[in-house]
């Protein structure tokens, strides 16, 4: 490492950066688009002003606004019981980004931009747990992102348009627009960019390659541990059904007509429904399952699977396992088998298993659902508290190492890992078991 400050050349401006462990430049909080406030709110993100000389890049933007999962649950104590403060804002859209080769800007090393989970509801770019640096230490640029949330993010009303909904899926496409036009400056090539997600994150980069607006912005994808297709709740809404769900919602405030709901405070908006994508004849023209069944959507290589014991926090057993298999397990398995069977991309299943070692005053979940987000990403020292073993660390390392490799070539075999053979769209028999 030298010892230059890390910058780049972005077309908004110049970035000032920082180091992590001396090895990895880290800029955070960088604005990819206005502020979505004011008039902006339930409007697709616009392009950002440009800034006038240098923006220090050292601290992360605020997150969605957003409610927080109970402080003594396994959901919460594993990926929001971060070291800072959570702050909050409705001007949200910021991502962060770690690279090996602040300086030069030719190095055209790989990309994988990261979409947070949380259900719509919850979650945001700069949570410990998504931490890049493990990543960009094998030869990655880590790009992570904020989207709006709840009804501010996926809110569909008759005032809002034609069009209206999915402004959080527009803010990762606005995400994505900035990583294809700015991260050259990084180190990064923008025709090597992986498209990777957990939970709510991953349903999110199902969406998208079926979306022909996205289509052009990532040549991989990654999901964990949930779909778009084959969903437990159906298709996605259309917009006549998502608008009535709107007006409904609209009630609990005294029917107020889009202007009103633009005058409301951002906090109250969030606090109530529970929203996500529909089909807005935007950025998702038709249902991702008519695509999918079509063999329509982005054929790019794909690396999908789910957790053993995904329903663990969302219902008590014996209720579990089924809720983890009908709203996880299988939605995820047939996203891999539709894949595979209609565009004939390589598909790459897994399953994991192993059961991280739970600090003090939290229950036995098995391995629950985002279990496998501190293996995958190599993020452990982020919870320092988890009695964390040899073996964790070990299957961390194996894990990330071939999910590098896929972002790197578009196939995570390689290297010490057994042989990871494609995808046939039967059964497990060919999914890695890590």
């Amino acid at each position: 490492m030298t010892e230059c400050t890390p910058s780049a050349a972005t077309r908004g401006g110049r970035l000032i950066g920082g180091w992590e462990d001396r090895e990895v430049a880290v800029f955070r909080g960088i604005p990819f688009a206005a502020p979505p406030v004011g008039e902006l709110r339930w409007r697709p993100p616009e392009r950002l002003e440009p800034w006038d000389g240098e923006r220090r890049a050292y601290e992360f933007g605020p997150a969605p606004l957003q409610p927080q999962p109970a402080a003594d649950s396994v959901m919460y104590r594993s990926n929001f019981a971060d070291r800072r403060p959570l702050v909050m804002s409705e001007d949200c859209l910021y991502l962060n980004v770690w690279t090996p080769e602040p300086s030069p800007a030719t190095a055209g090393l790989p990309v994988m931009v990261w979409v947070h989970g949380g259900g719509n509801r919850y979650g945001h770019g700069s949570q410990d747990i998504h931490n890049g640096r493990s990543m960009a230490r094998r030869g990655v640029v880590v790009v992570t992102l904020n989207y709006r949330l709840g009804a501010l993010g996926f809110l569909a009303h008759p005032g809002l348009g034609e069009a209206s909904g999915n402004y959080g899926l527009l803010d990762i496409v606005a995400a994505l627009t900035w990583v294809r036009e700015n991260i050259g400056a990084f180190g990064g090539d923008p025709n090597r960019v992986t498209l990777a997600g957990n939970s709510a994150g991953a349903a999110h980069v199902c969406h998208l390659m079926a979306s022909a607006v996205a289509r052009p912005l990532f040549r991989a994808a990654i999901g964990q541990s949930a779909s778009g297709v084959g969903r437990a709740e159906g298709p996605l809404p259309g917009q006549e059904e998502a608008r009535k769900q709107g007006v409904a919602y609209a009630e609990g405030f005294g029917g107020q007509d889009a202007a009103g709901l633009r005058r409301i405070s951002g906090v109250e908006l969030i606090v109530r429904g529970h929203f996500g994508p529909v089909v807005d004849g935007r950025v998702l023209t038709e249902p991702t399952d008519d695509v999918f069944d079509s063999g329509r959507q982005h054929p790019v290589p794909l690396l999908t699977g789910s957790n053993l014991d995904e329903g663990t926090v969302y219902a008590p057993a014996p209720d579990a396992a089924e809720v983890g298999d009908s709203r996880f397990v299988r939605p995820v398995r047939h996203w891999a088998r539709l894949h595979h069977v209609t565009t004939g991309a390589p598909t790459w299943m897994y399953r994991f298993t192993r059961k991280p070692p739970m600090p003090p005053g939290l229950p036995d979940a098995g391995v629950y659902h985002t279990a496998e987000l501190p293996y995958v990403l190599d993020t452990m020292d982020r919870r320092p508290d988890w009695p964390w073993r040899d073996a964790d660390r070990q299957l961390a390392a194996t894990m990330a190492d071939a999910w590098a490799r896929f972002v790197a070539t578009g196939d995570p075999n390689g290297g010490a890992l057994p042989r990871w053979e494609i995808f046939k769209g039967v059964g497990d028999e060919h999914a890695m078991v890590f």
